[in-house]
């Protein structure tokens, strides 16, 4: 049974644990405003994206990509695609459903089976590749573009033809396509200079002609075209060109000539060009599907992550906003507390 003189004894200590608590407390707060302010002066958000590697982006996409493929997703575009008869969607989106398990409608099956199977035949791919090496404008699919066009195009007798091509417009007065001239002088000269550059400069050939026939194709974007006309009038557009030709060997690696020619319609400007490049050193062959699925903007935001060091400065600063808050809350609270006790008193000592 506790005593009055146990009690009594007993308050100097919990004084003590008192004092004690209210120090590491202290001491706390301080510590975290402190470290916040170390984290803070090293500038965190300044720059607090950094590129994830290429395996951390690889599993980022394809998480992505999983989470976002149904059968919900999938219908009304392999629908839409069966309609506009593009057949690169088409297959595309079938191999989506197929490496995700997904079983289309029977209706649907059909009309993709169908449809694939009248683009597959010999004589339509025979008719369909005469017609783009004809006028490659009227290709029906970039894939076909790739396989009947790009081979001429890229020997000499292809940069000679559209060489002769703009030299009779000027003859017959009709209006020069400078850039296609400019990127077709190129591709020769790089050509003939293979030799004394062992090889190195047909980098810039390949370059020039995949842009020359992707722009003949319709497959570039506005922004792109724009960019190169802009470096084929330019007091270097070997040089231009040849920053240019890195970017699209390198998706070409990572891809195919066909899948390039898909790609370029994503890129903007040259410096999207370059982003996809490091998208498709994540995502490989799937850059199309990728890209498909997620969009350019998610895809290339999907390659950054938020730096360690700008995740503990929001860390730090909510711990030290929440220790300003609970602050707050008990100079509120004693001032509350206060108002009461006087408004008690004025009660008290009214007659």
């Amino acid at each position: 049974m506790l005593t009055p003189a146990t009690v009594t004894d007993d308050r100097p200590a919990l004084g003590r644990l008192r004092i004690a608590a209210r120090s590491v407390l202290l001491l706390w707060a301080v510590a975290s405003v402190v470290a916040t302010g170390w984290v803070l002066s090293h500038h965190p958000f300044v720059n607090p994206l950094v590129q994830r590697s290429a395996a951390e982006a690889r599993v980022a996409l394809s998480t992505a990509v999983a989470r976002q493929v149904s059968l919900d997703w999938l219908v009304p575009r392999l629908q839409a695609a069966v309609a506009e008869d593009d057949m690169r969607r088409v297959t595309l989106l079938s191999d989506l459903a197929s490496d995700h398990s997904i079983v289309l409608p029977a209706g649907l099956q059909r009309q993709v089976t169908e449809a694939m199977a009248a683009h597959e035949s010999w004589r339509a791919t025979i008719s369909d590749c005469r017609l783009c090496i004809s006028d490659v404008a009227r290709c029906p699919s970039l894939s076909l573009v790739a396989a009947c066009t790009l081979p001429f195009e890229l020997s000499p007798a292809g940069d000679a033809a559209a060489l002769a091509r703009q030299g009779g417009n000027l003859i017959t007065g009709a209006e020069i396509d400078e850039v296609e001239a400019a990127l077709a002088g190129i591709g020769l000269a790089a050509t003939i200079s293979t030799v004394l550059t062992a090889g190195s400069s047909l980098t810039v050939k390949g370059a020039a002609t995949v842009l020359r026939v992707a722009r003949r194709a319709d497959a570039l974007s506005p922004g792109l075209r724009r960019a190169l006309r802009e470096a084929a009038r330019g007091p270097a557009p070997a040089a231009t060109l040849g920053a240019m030709a890195v970017d699209i060997r390198h998706l070409a690696a990572r891809t195919s000539n066909a899948e390039v020619l898909s790609l370029l319609r994503h890129a903007d400007n040259p410096r999207d060009l370059r982003a996809l490049t490091r998208l498709s050193d994540a995502a490989g062959t799937d850059t199309g599907r990728t890209l498909e699925v997620l969009g350019k903007a998610r895809s290339l935001r999907l390659l950054s992550r938020i730096s360690d060091l700008a995740l503990v400065a929001m860390g730090l600063v909510a711990l030290v906003l929440g220790q300003l808050a609970v602050m707050a809350g008990a100079v509120v609270k004693l001032w509350l507390r206060s108002l009461l006790r006087q408004r008690e008193m004025a009660l008290i000592r009214r007659p």
